[in-house]
């Protein structure tokens, strides 16, 4: 019966690290569509994750006074199975009664809405963690902490990789939570069989069954995308390895959504014209044409009008020019080349050379649209421009009123576009079209059109005003900062600007924000002691670190959204392997060994900047770039395993004291490092100064450890 129930507690001990990072795949995934592709999500979910499972972790340290112990485990296992559904559904329906499509909310509002939605599963997360160490450790009658890590962390890496790999390439969110529910039911029921009473058995067996039998006969995911697209027809709803592609019909209008957000729609006629023929008609003779996305929307057909040699139509997602050539012949045109890639990657290898290139992509509200307005983007570009040639991008219109936060934002674009552009100049219409040149640009586009002889609904002298362009023209210019910052791929300042003024539409304020988050931090830190210090301070460089790995590649390849399972698995492959090897490299533990792993994560976040800085050079092969990304993951990862084992072996605590103690200020960390890393580190500070504070504070709590000799 002890071995049986030991094998019990080891096969909980790894369902619980499969579906826990399993649901934090589901519900980062699912945040991404949600909230419009916003990477912040991944920083509020994180911290909300971790903070929150600490504070489940902190609360078990109550579990061994218990009575019934194992009565209770064994309701908050049924419990936390069928919470991870539970809690993306509501997530879903309270965007849809909510947020109708097309509007976002402001930060505290997601904050808030996400705190409440993680809050039980979370909770239960971190005390069953505790209980089953405890659990463990009495039936092995010795500290089980480090093999308990190692179980629970081995079963996060295997979720990682079966989520990304097979179950949402070849099914949905809801499916992969159906199969997520179904696993941790047997596994219930099997700590039935081994521990409970007749009684519970009777109740318990036939409850669990009904539950992984009913969910299977409702299509969730069917009914969610019809709740976010009201009075539209969905035409089109994928998961691609890029994001959530949806297709909705309005109108004989179609517009395609990718992550929620509005990437373009058809039959514009006046958006058309406006994002082709202002920069294509500052052109004397554009024969190569690059366009960036929105190519189907019915821009191609206008930018044929000037009758090119060549047009290379760049898509990453090839879902997005299945369903158009569903809808368009256009693509069949034997000028349009349709090249399926990261169109930065595309870019910087690209033999072409272009006339004018035309980057159809919304606003930087995410940073995977910021890479398409930061310098390192026009070095690039710049090197695939004929001389002469001309680029467009755009932000939204703000020529009627621009605001201190709009003018920040399009201030920012220019100084970065006049960092590799002799000219740059500034159209409104239904966005505002930054053209960027060496050679002369013109505001008189109807002019320029009627030289042509160009056919144009609105892009023409009978109904565009020259004078109004002109003087909407001049009026933003004349709000502009001429001293702005430039925006680069790792201080992404227009991304965080766009951000701002995004939050600046609804009432929160930061001040408040910061003094609450400062409030938290302080109680936390008193509730620490000179071993959990370190476990918060490694907490901490672990999540701001992986946070940065998540942005890094973000930046480079521009599909995180493919590989967040495979990271995350990665990060549980390290801690695994750290926690794995404690006992092999530290046979006798001590506070050296502490203040050498310490010293490690310090030196770690001095040299991590200059390392992802370099990968993102000209030059680095795309294989040795992944395997030094890997490598960055698995070792930034393993440290922390090993820190935290040999952190349980210090101490003369009970074990679940000890653990609960230590885990939790090993999440609180880890949470405090994820929303200071997006909110404050990255936009202020950027990637380098960022690690520099990092490795102060490890610095810090290793000198903490060293001056105060006692331990506890």
């Amino acid at each position: 019966m002890t071995v049986r129930f030991e094998n019990t507690i080891r096969i909980s001990l790894f369902t619980l690290g499969f579906s826990a990072l399993a649901t934090q795949v589901f519900l980062i995934r699912e945040c991404f569509s949600v909230f419009n592709g916003n990477e912040l999500v991944i920083g509020i979910v994180m911290a909300n994750w971790m903070l929150l499972t600490g504070a489940g972790a902190y609360i078990a340290r109550f579990y061994c006074r218990m009575k019934g112990r194992l009565t209770f485990l064994l309701f908050l296992q049924f419990l936390f199975s069928i919470l991870p559904i539970l809690m993306l559904l509501k997530l879903d329906l309270w965007k849809a009664d909510s947020l109708p499509a097309g509007t976002i909310p402001g930060l505290i509002p997601v904050i808030r809405s996400m705190l409440l939605f993680q809050l039980p599963f979370c909770l239960l997360n971190g005390f069953l963690f505790v209980a089953f160490v405890y659990e463990l450790s009495e039936v092995r009658m010795k500290n089980a902490l480090s093999v308990s890590y190692t179980l629970e962390t081995v079963g996060g890496m295997v979720a990682g990789i079966l989520v990304n790999v097979f179950i949402l390439t070849f099914s949905g969110i809801y499916t992969g939570l159906h199969a997520v529910l179904f696993i941790n039911l047997m596994v219930c029921m099997l700590f039935c069989l081994t521990s409970a009473s007749r009684l519970q058995k009777f109740i318990m067996l036939p409850v669990s069954l009904l539950f992984m039998v009913v969910p299977f006969f409702a299509d969730l995911d069917a009914y969610t995308v019809k709740l976010f697209y009201p009075d539209q027809q969905v035409i089109y709803h994928k998961y691609t390895p890029y994001g959530k592609l949806d297709v909705t019909m309005n109108a004989r209008q179609l517009n395609y959504f990718e992550n929620g957000l509005l990437l373009f729609s058809s039959r514009n006629e006046i958006g058309n014209e406006e994002s082709v023929h202002f920069a294509m008609a500052q052109h004397p003779n554009p024969e190569t044409i690059l366009v960036v996305s929105g190519g189907i929307s019915g821009t191609l057909t206008e930018i044929l009008k000037y009758n090119p040699a060549r047009i290379d139509y760049v898509e990453l997602d090839p879902a997005i020019t299945d369903i158009g050539r569903k809808y368009s012949k256009i693509l069949d045109n034997k000028r349009i080349h349709v090249i399926h890639a990261d169109a930065r990657r595309f870019i910087r290898h690209s033999n072409e050379k272009y006339d004018v290139v035309l980057i159809n992509l919304p606003e930087p509200l995410s940073l995977l649209i910021n890479r398409y307005y930061s310098r390192e983007f026009l070095v690039d570009l710049k090197k695939v421009l004929n001389p002469g040639g001309v680029i467009c991008e755009s932000l939204p219109a703000s020529s009627d009123y621009m605001s201190k936060k709009a003018a920040a934002t399009n201030s920012t674009l220019v100084q970065t576009l006049k960092t590799r552009f002799r000219i740059v100049m500034i159209l409104p219409g239904q966005r505002n079209y930054f053209l960027a040149s060496d050679s002369a640009l013109s505001s008189d586009i109807p002019d320029l059109i009627r030289q042509r002889g160009i056919s144009t609904v609105y892009v023409n002298p009978w109904y565009l005003d020259v004078n109004s362009l002109k003087e909407r023209s001049e009026y933003i210019h004349s709000h502009l900062n001429t001293t702005a910052e430039v925006n680069s791929d790792f201080r992404p300042l227009a991304f965080f600007l766009q951000m701002r003024y995004w939050n600046s539409m609804f009432e929160w304020s930061l001040p408040v924000s910061l003094i609450f988050i400062l409030v938290l931090l302080v109680v936390i830190v008193f509730t620490l002691n000179r071993i959990t210090v370190g476990l918060f301070t490694g907490g901490f460089t672990a999540s701001s670190l992986q946070l940065m790995i998540l942005v890094s590649f973000q930046v480079i390849y521009g599909y995180v959204f493919l590989a967040t399972g495979i990271i995350l698995a990665l990060f549980m492959a390290g801690l695994a392997a750290g926690a794995f090897s404690f006992p092999r490299l530290i046979p006798v533990p001590s506070e050296k060994d502490y203040l050498r792993v310490q010293f490690t994560l310090a030196f770690y976040s001095l040299g991590f900047p200059f390392v992802i800085l370099a990968l993102n050079l000209p030059g680095f092969s795309e294989f040795l770039v992944r395997i030094i990304f890997i490598f960055l993951i698995i070792s930034l990862s393993f440290i922390i395993g090993l820190e935290f084992s040999l952190a349980s072996a210090l101490g003369r605590r009970g074990i679940t004291e000890k653990v609960s103690s230590g885990y939790s200020a090993d999440l609180f960390g880890s949470a405090f490092g994820a929303i200071a890393t997006i909110l404050l580190l990255l936009p202020f500070l950027g990637m380098v100064n960022s690690c520099l504070v990092i490795a102060l504070m490890n610095l810090f709590s290793a000198g903490f450890l060293f001056l105060r000799p006692k331990i506890l």
